[in-house]
């Protein structure tokens, strides 16, 4: 495995600029959650007896989508940040090619080049979404 192509410098911001949004998801997950677990915001949820079921069924599945995404996000953050702290960082996960700083500085925590990304969603079918 590679090491990280990037400098000293480089790292130091980008781990600052996911360190800040560690601290944000996490503060949303508790925001979400009324700060229980995943499991137990759930069967809170689950548990909810309100007269209108259709807003009910449409509120818990928002919730749950929410904390869903959160912890999806918080686990990508902190898997960066192992990288860093492995020196792997900046490495594509399929390839092994380095990933760009300017790829880095608008999707800090992600693991693929673009060319790898690109094929995985093609592969999976996702269709980009267009940018204004």
């Amino acid at each position: 495995m590679s090491t990280s192509p990037l400098s000293p410098a480089q790292i130091d911001e980008l781990k600052q600029v996911l360190e800040g949004r560690k601290t944000a998801i996490q503060a949303r997950l508790v925001e979400v959650q009324d700060g229980k677990s995943r499991v137990e915001h759930a069967r809170e949820i689950l548990q909810q007896d309100d007269d209108d079921a259709p807003q009910r069924e449409s509120a818990r599945e928002v919730s749950l989508a929410a904390s869903d995404m959160g912890e999806v996000d918080l686990a990508r953050v902190n898997g960066a940040l192992m990288r860093i702290a492995n020196g792997t960082y900046g490495i594509c996960d399929a390839c092994d090619c380095p990933i760009p700083y300017a790829r880095l500085q608008v999707e800090p925590q992600t693991q693929h080049c673009v060319a790898c990304k690109s094929e995985w969603e093609q592969s999976h079918g996702v269709v980009p979404t267009a940018k204004m």
